[in-house]
Order: C-alpha cells, then structure tokens, then sequence
C-alpha cells in the first residue's frame, strides 16, 4: 500500500507539472493579444498621421516649405513627446519617414514606420513590434470657373498695381501649379474704373445706331460702355440682347470753360491717349496720369473672357496699367464679372459652352472681387500751363476753376446728370446709391450659387469695409489688406482654400 501511495503521489506532482507547462502558451498568448492590440491602436494613429501629412503636402505642393508643413502635420497627428525627438504616439519610435512627389500627376506620397516596445512578447524575445503606413494624395481641383474682378483706378498706380499684379499671379501659380493648363479650370480678369471694357470688337452688343465712329476722331472706339441704369439692369445678368449697351465717349470741353479750358480739352487732331490695342508702359500711362485726353479718357483694359491656358491669364494680369480720371464703380466690375459666370452668357464671349450651367456637377463659380477705394465720381479741374499741370498739385489748383458740384466722366455719364435718379446728386449721395445697387447685386450673385470672396486694399473707410464684408459670401471670405504683403497673403489664401483634394491610396 505504501508504494502505491507513493506511486500516485508522483503521478500528481507530474500532472501539475504538465498542467503548469501547458498553461505557458496561453500565458504567451494573453500577452501578445495585449501587445498586439497595442500594435493595431499604433498602427491606426500611424495611418491617420500620414495621411494629415499627405493632405497637407498636396495642398501646399508648391509652396517652398512644403516638407516642413508636411512634417508638421505629421507630428500634430502622431503627438511628439519630446521637441526634435523620434519619440511619439504611446511611446513608439519613428524609424523612417520619407516624402515623395510626383509632379506630372501631382501626387505627394508619405512613408512612415514606428516601433512600439513589447510587455509581455519580450519574455520570448520579442522587444519591439513594427507598424508601417504609405499614404498619398492628388492634388484634385475641383473644376471651377473663376472671375477676378479687379480695381485698375489710377489710385493703383505704382507700387500698388505691382503688388496687384504679383498677388494675382501668385493664385494663379497656385491653382495651375507647373501646369499649362489644369482640367475644368477657366479664368477671366475684369479690370474695372468708373467703367468696364467689353472689347472693342463687341460691337453687336451695343444698342443699335448708337456707335458714332466719327466722334472719336483720330482714334478709335476702344470698348468701354456706359452702365445700363434703366430699369435697374445694372443691378442684373441680362444679356445684352435683351439690354444693350451704349458706348463711353468722353466728349471734348474745348470752349466749355473760361478761359477755354476743361477737365477733357482735346479735339480731333489733339487726342492724346494710349494706343487702344496696345496700352503703354507703367512709366508712360503713369506720366499722362490725370492730364491724359481723349474720347476713351479713363476707359481700361478690355476683360479676358473665361481662359484655360495659364500663359494667357498670367499675360494678361501682366499688362494690367492703372487708368486714371473717371472714380471708381466697382459695382460695374461686380456686374461684369457676373456675365463671365452666368449661364444666359452662354457662348458670348466666344466660347459657346461656357459659361456652364449652375450646379454643374463638379464644378464651382467664384468671384474675386479687389477694390483699394470707395465708390466714387473723381473730380478734376485741369491746370492752366505752369500751374497744376506742371506741379502735379491737387485740385482746384487753376485760379478760374469753379466747384460746380459736377465731376467727371463715368458710366452714369457726370454726377448732374443724375442718371442714378437722384433727388440731390451729389458725391457723397452717389455714393450711398452706388454702394446701395452694389449690395443688391452681391445678394443676387450669391443666391446664383457664386461664391464670392472680396478683397479691400488699403482701404481705410469703415463703410468701405463693412459693404466689401457683406458681400462676400461668409465672413472669413471677405479680406481687408492694408498693404501690399497682407494683399498678396490675401490672394494665396483664397488660392488655397479653393483647391480640394481627396486621399488615392
């Protein structure tokens, strides 16, 4: 009896024996189930980090920090824990990071692996366990049709229309990228004054009979037309065959003022304006400035329809000059730029399938709307020779100048001519109405479905501001600039918030 007792005493320590050594596996695995979950916790904080960085890297693909955001986004995502350490997420450490671009197609690639340190799998000699993420995003604009409606009063001249000129091509840089051309992108440039140039060879567009050639002289009918202020159609998109338009003439005052001089002295053989098909240099527009005559006097460049090729909108932003005299109707510009963008256009410009139809799929309408001033008919006297003339003082500078409460020649013709229908026309009456018409027409334009950003350039008129606020189409869309660095900062900005990417793997 006794051996047997001592027989089955073995077999029982050999039974826990074995049990112990069966239970290790399980053991083991408890603790890689534990390692494991942390592994997968890693490795979703991973993707979701580079995928924030190839985001942020396509969005800014040609911005030269670009690999600085990019690293930057990283990090925000996947928590550092200490500055200019590997170390981040659940104390993991990042072993490789790279960054690729493709430009041809516009791809910013983002490879990372981290490694995270094992609890329990290192009792088997496993110290660490490797997550690994590869993520990449296209560029993928959306398509859009574009309007840049753009301020070239000769208060632009200078360095003023420079940083106009580099903060519109900054934008156009950053939506084309190294591109020529980017698929459903159009632009137009509406350079605006006291009036809009529809160009010179839209003469089918003009009421009929109402062109005279002979009373431009020695010159030519450049393209620039008076407002439609009848029946409120200054206010609307109507199409010019339900609306035409009237020419700008400027017409001569010889013998309107004593002694026989005005605000436009010129006759046929006197006109001393630019060549209409070639504007001139800054230098030379600049001399003329206020003193410049002519039948076209303060009548600008003419617009660029909805374009595709980057070259030709970046040309046409480069021979942007300011134009002097007239003042400044920005909602004209407004109103133009509408007609570059409103479907009953469609095929006007030259293009017979643009503009497209609102909620196109895929396809947004944006207006930029610029102005460094107020709305507002100028006001210049001229000078007698060897006063204002060749001082370049300010009005009323010539002693038989008389302040009649006229001003000069805009779209609405002169202040007393009252065409706004006025019951005082006066300037600062003008102007409430002009800013009141231009209001009305940003509600219209945003209830099209155009989104509308606004930019006031060293504007410093409260009044100025809070119209150009509340005519964009929410608050942080509207951009006050007061100098030329904030101006070009305002153009990148709307550059960048127009474009829209999505994830490829």
């Amino acid at each position: 009896m006794r051996r047997l007792r001592a027989l089955l005493a073995g077999r029982r320590g050999a039974v826990a024996m074995l049990a112990g050594l069966a239970a290790l596996p399980l053991l083991v695995m408890a603790g890689a189930a534990i390692d494991l979950t942390r592994l997968y916790i890693l490795h979703s904080r991973l993707v979701t980090a580079t995928d924030a960085a190839a985001l942020a890297g396509a969005r800014a693909i040609n911005d030269a920090d670009r690999d600085t955001q990019i690293q930057r986004w990283f990090w925000a995502n996947f928590t550092r824990t200490t500055p200019g350490r590997t170390a981040g997420f659940m104390g993991s450490e990042v072993t490789a990071f790279t960054i690729s671009v493709e430009d041809s197609n516009r791809v910013v690639r983002v490879r990372a692996r981290a490694a995270i340190p094992t609890t329990v799998l290192r009792l088997i000699g496993q110290d660490t366990l490797v997550a690994q993420a590869d993520q990449a995003a296209r560029r993928q604009d959306r398509g859009m049709e574009l309007a840049l409606v753009l301020d070239v009063t000769g208060s632009m001249a200078g360095a003023a229309m420079t940083a106009l000129r580099d903060a519109a091509t900054d934008m156009i840089n950053i939506l084309y990228g190294p591109n020529e051309t980017v698929p459903n992108l159009w632009v137009s440039v509406v350079p605006y004054t006291a009036t809009v140039n529809i160009g010179r060879s839209r003469t089918g567009w003009l009421a009929a009979g109402s062109l005279d050639p002979t009373a431009y002289g020695s010159t030519v009918w450049r393209g620039c037309v008076q407002a439609r202020h009848q029946n409120g159609e200054d206010e609307t998109d109507t199409p010019p065959s339900l609306a035409p338009f009237r020419p700008h003439l400027w017409r001569s005052t010889v013998g309107r003022y004593s002694p026989n001089l005005g605000d436009n002295e010129w006759t046929n053989t006197t006109i001393t304006e630019p060549n209409p098909e070639n504007p001139p240099s800054d230098a030379a527009q600049n001399n003329l400035g206020n003193n410049a005559k002519g039948p076209n006097l303060g009548c600008g460049r003419a617009i660029l329809p909805l374009t595709q090729p980057r070259s030709t909108i970046l040309t046409e932003i480069t021979n942007l000059r300011a134009t002097h005299r007239g003042g400044t109707m920005a909602n004209l510009g407004l109103q133009m730029g509408w007609a570059n963008l409103s479907p009953r256009w469609q095929g006007l410009w030259g293009n017979a399938a643009l503009p497209l139809a609102y909620n196109t799929p895929f396809m947004d309408k944006v207006l930029v709307l610029m102005t460094d001033g107020n709305n507002e008919w100028y006001d210049w006297p001229e000078g007698a020779p060897g006063s204002c003339r060749a001082t370049g003082s300010s009005p009323p500078c010539r002693s038989s100048y008389v302040n009649d409460g006229d001003a000069d020649m805009t779209a609405y013709g002169r202040l007393k001519e009252n065409r706004l229908g006025l019951s005082n026309p006066t300037n600062t009456n003008a102007r409430t109405e002009i800013d009141a018409r231009m209001s009305r027409l940003c509600t219209r334009i945003k209830q099209a479905g155009i989104t509308v950003y606004t930019i006031t350039f060293n504007v410093t008129s409260s009044t100025t501001q809070t119209l150009y606020r509340n005519c964009a189409s929410r608050p942080e869309a509207y951009f006050n600039s007061p100098d030329t660095t904030a101006l070009r900062a305002a153009f990148r900005e709307i550059a960048g918030q127009l474009a829209n990417l999505r994830l490829v793997r």
